[in-house]
């Protein structure tokens, strides 16, 4: 997580589970549903470590709050999306909370990137890789 800058990150978290829910709507199969399925979560949860490495370099001194707000705020989505999903399951279809969460993805890509362009700069720690392995050399 420390290797990717985080707007490569960022995009390519977004972009793949995207790809890999749209695969998941469309297995007839369900040990290849199980796998993407396993995919799809292993990119969730690589998602939520990535943007916790991003707010843990927010700031030294508050890294415990702001990684409690995170949390906070995705255990609210943990609440609230599957409460909205079934909603959409029962009324509109059962692909809809799938198709949804698609566009929702795809959605937060041009936030996400935007939040990270003015964020980078005001790091406490910086994602400065490269200068660190050219010291090394030296």
């Amino acid at each position: 997580v420390d290797r990717l800058p985080p707007f490569l990150g960022i995009t390519i978290i977004s972009l793949s589970g995207a790809l890999v829910t749209w695969l998941l709507i469309n297995s007839i199969n369900i040990w290849i549903f199980s796998g993407l399925l396993l995919v799809d979560l292993t990119i969730m949860i690589s998602g939520g470590l990535f943007f916790q490495n991003l707010l843990s370099r927010i700031t030294i001194k508050n890294r415990g709050k702001i990684l409690g707000m995170g949390e906070f705020i995705a255990s609210l989505g943990s609440v609230v999306g599957p409460i909205l999903g079934g909603i959409a399951w029962d009324f509109i279809s059962p692909q809809y909370p799938f198709i949804i969460s698609i566009f929702v993805e795809l959605s937060l890509i041009p936030l996400y990137l935007v939040v990270v362009y003015y964020l980078l700069p005001h790091l406490a720690e910086t994602y400065e890789i490269e200068e660190k392995n050219q010291g090394k050399k030296k």
